[in-house]
Order: structure tokens, then sequence, then C-alpha cells
């Protein structure tokens, strides 16, 4: 197994890709601590997974919130080896009737203060206890190139916020090398998700976006989930910075 006795800390742990890397990373050895803003989905994954797990609630923008809940998990299973950072929302997730401005600010709170946050905090704990990790963040194709016209909407924030993801594991990657954390990104194109699923609904759209994907369909979240677990095994020992697209040929195309 490649994740045996390792420690493993999940956010947005409650469903899709999050709840993905942890039915895997659970059938390959490890603990997992799963957290997420709704405290019973993350109870749900944790329920059907065989061995010992730990589900909480966590708000990734908030560090009193997140340092709380990396209390517990640590309390729970013990030091913590690996950090996935799943938690994120799209312009689809904020509450209609919220302005532009109060919209920008929402999403780059989740995906880039959360991941940021999140990340640091980890980093903090393995430094000082002279550990080493593995951390991989979760960005996006649209953080590396522009939304196709059918999807683009002035403003949105998301590929901002996704490219940001990339530049935080990059830095940070440099940064802790020498303490032995390794920090890498994953690239997902378009996985079918409950993020996703607004937009899968709608016949017309999703064939236009599966037409976009060279391999011809969209992606599932346990693809998604055995590119992280590369990343976090000792397979990826040599592997810091990296940004790997997870996408069906979307980038390449």
């Amino acid at each position: 197994m490649r994740l045996q006795d390792k420690i493993a800390y999940i956010s947005g742990g409650g469903s899709g890709i999050g709840a993905a890397c942890a039915e895997l990373f659970a059938s390959e050895g490890a603990r997992v601590a799963l957290a997420d803003l709704h405290h019973d989905k993350a109870k749900t994954v944790a329920d059907r997974l065989a061995g010992q797990h730990f589900a909480g609630a966590v708000d990734v923008t908030s560090e009193d919130s997140l340092r709380t809940s990396l209390d517990a998990a640590e309390a729970a299973l013990g030091p913590l080896d690996i950090l996935v950072n799943c938690a994120g929302i799209t312009l689809r997730n904020v509450p209609a009737g919220t302005n532009w401005v109060e919209s920008w600010q929402m999403v780059m709170d989740v995906n880039v203060k959360g991941t940021m946050l999140a990340s640091t905090l980890f980093c903090e704990r393995a430094i000082a206890a002279k550990r080493p990790g593995a951390i991989v963040t979760l960005s996006s194709i649209f953080g590396q190139v522009g939304r196709p016209s059918v999807l683009n909407t002035p403003g949105d924030p998301y590929p901002h916020s996704k490219g940001a993801v990339i530049q935080i594991t990059r830095d940070m990657a440099i940064g802790t090398a020498a303490n032995g954390i390794r920090v890498n990104c994953l690239c997902p194109g378009f996985i079918r998700t409950p993020l996703t699923a607004a937009l899968s609904a709608q016949p017309e759209l999703e064939a236009q976006l599966v037409d976009r994907h060279p391999m011809g369909r969209l992606g599932e979240a346990h693809e998604v989930a055995r590119c992280a677990l590369f990343l976090v095994s000792d397979d990826a020992s040599f592997v810091t910075g990296a940004v790997l697209a997870v996408d069906g040929g979307y980038l390449a195309a």
C-alpha cells in the first residue's frame, strides 16, 4: 500500500474530488481527516471508509477555524503527513443578487486564501516537528488558459483564483523544499462533480464541453484522485512545484 500509516487531511472532503481522494487514500492504507464546510457531508464519506478516520467542519477562509480543525484531526489521528486542498467554489456557488465585487472576493477567499492558509498552517506544523510532508493544491485548466466564449463572463473570479493557486504552489514548493515538504498542483479539466453538475445538466452545453476534450468525454473524480495519490506518495519523491493537467487533452488541443 502506497500510503500505509500516513495521515492525510483533505479539505472539501465531503464531495467530488475530495471524497474520491479520501476513498482512494484510505484504500492505500492512509488514515484520513475529512474536513468540509458541511460536517454532515464529511461524516457521510468518513462513515463509509474502512479503518480509523475523522470528519469535521471547517471554514477554510478562517485561520481560527483551520487551526481548530487541524488540531482536532491530529488529536484523533496523529501528526499529519499529507494535505490535499480540495475546498473550492465557483461563481455559481455565490448567493444570487450578490454584487460582482463581493462575489469576486468570496471566490478568491475560498480558492486562494483557503489554499494559502491551509498550506501555510500545515507547513508550520511539519517544520516545527521536523517532519517531511506532501501538499496537493487544486487549480484548473482555467488557471492556465482563458475560458471559451460560451462560459466567459467578464469579472468571473474563478480563473483568476485558479491562476493564483498555481503561483502559490510554485512559490511554496521552493520555500519548503529544504524542509522535505513537497508541494504540487493538479489542473483538472471538466470533471463530473457537484461543482459542475449545473453545466452537465444542460445537454447542448455539455456537448460543447465534451467536444473541447480530445479524449471525447468529461473526466471522473476518481481519475483526479489517482493523480493526487501519485503526487503525495513516495512514487513522486523527486517531484515538487509541478503543475499536472488532468484534462483529457484540453490544454494540448
